[in-house]
């Protein structure tokens, strides 16, 4: 049985690998073939959260030899309801070390590789470049396009899926196949556009869902078992438990994506390479100015405007901290700063909530990236 990616290694299971794996092997249509193209995988994920915690402990328990995770992120308690990949004594500790312990204990014999950065056009085609498959689980826009454009220009499959609400939808994309991100969703909704989890709420078991049928999309992809999503969307509700599948085509008049840096305002969430993105217009129609980590000068006064639970992971030292409706409830407790940046996760909420003060004349403005760019420096 051939793989869809055929230069892979493929070699014979030894004793412990038939053992450990002879549930899957005894499948019709499985077998040790299909095995050992898991074993010489090598696949980069995304995100060490919701989704990417099914993601990370199916494919480690599968079999696939190396796994690469992404993510600058720390863990906190409101994680782990859905991100059953950590647990309450790793709170604060990085996701990916926290990922790489649990997938340790579950299969010692496999290469977990971290890298505790935010994807950004500087490194996304270096981490890409090695990896036979990518698979999404991020919470953002700004990622999920840098991520579908990377894999565009290396030709490499990605396997995508989000969540909203009760809902979630997963996809395989690859442009040596069809249809990419960009067909299914041409235009890049704006920062803020779209709540996140941390605004709108998630339910642990909807991850799980779309996480393990994202899981299976990357095994039947590396195996060439089945037929995988490619040209279609399927969308699930849980709510009525239902599955549609959706086709999307390529489309004729977009042009192929060759060069991240044509693209930079697609990802104006990235920081930690320096790039501030395209600046925002403010709800009085003046500008709403972004900055960077590093681009931060001297007697700033930071504000994280993150939730209780979310900044018991940490905080900025010497950052006040003062959560985003609190704060425009009463935008006087940051009063008497000569110059003041809010931040928060990923810098969404904080553009927005800098974009409201600005309104009413306060000068303030949004740390691009949030705490996530802050993690992702260098220490």
């Amino acid at each position: 049985m051939p793989t869809r990616l055929g230069h892979m290694s493929v070699n014979a299971l030894g004793p412990a690998e038939t053992a450990r794996y002879a549930r899957q092997i005894r499948l019709t249509g499985f077998g040790p073939q299909a095995q050992s193209a898991l074993l010489g995988a090598h696949v980069l994920v995304i995100g060490a959260g919701g989704l990417g915690a099914p993601v990370l402990t199916y494919l480690a328990a599968a079999g696939v030899g190396r796994i690469s995770i992404v993510d600058p992120d720390t863990v906190e308690l409101s994680n782990l309801h859905r991100q059953f990949i950590h647990s309450e004594t790793r709170v604060g500790h990085r996701k990916v070390d926290s990922a790489k312990e649990r997938l340790s204990e579950l299969n010692s014999t496999l290469d977990i590789i971290t890298h505790p950065v935010l994807l950004t056009s500087a490194n996304a085609l270096e981490l890409i470049g090695p990896a036979d498959i990518v698979i999404d689980g991020s919470d953002n826009f700004a990622t999920r396009y840098l991520a579908n454009d990377a894999c565009e220009i290396l030709k490499k499959p990605l396997v995508w899926g989000t969540i909203l609400g009760f809902d979630g939808q997963v996809a395989v994309f690859d442009t040596r196949q069809g249809a990419t991100l960009r067909d299914l969703y041409p235009t890049v909704p704006a920062p803020g556009s779209v709540p996140d989890c941390a605004t709108a709420g998630v339910l642990g078991a909807l991850c799980g869902s779309i996480g393990a049928a994202m899981s299976m999309e990357t095994i039947k992809v590396l195996t060439g078992i089945g037929t995988p999503l490619y040209n279609s969307v399927a969308i699930h509700s849980s709510l009525d438990t239902s599955w549609e599948t959706i086709p999307v085509r390529r489309l004729p008049d977009r042009e192929t994506i060759t060069d991240l840096g044509s693209h930079l305002g697609d990802y104006s969430d990235e920081v930690a390479a320096g790039h501030s993105g395209i600046p925002e217009t403010d709800a009085a129609g003046g500008s709403n100015p972004t900055v960077t980590w590093p681009d931060i000068v001297r007697g700033t006064h930071l504000v994280d405007i993150r939730d209780d639970d979310e900044v018991l992971g940490g905080m900025v030292p010497g950052a006040q901290h003062v959560p985003m409706d609190a704060l425009l409830d009463d935008p006087g407790q940051i009063a008497g700063h000569a110059k003041v940046a809010l931040y928060c996760r990923s810098g969404v909420r904080s553009a927005r909530t800098c974009a409201r003060l600005r309104a009413q004349g306060i000068e303030v403005s949004s740390v691009s990236g949030g705490y996530l760019a802050y993690l992702s420096q260098p220490r």
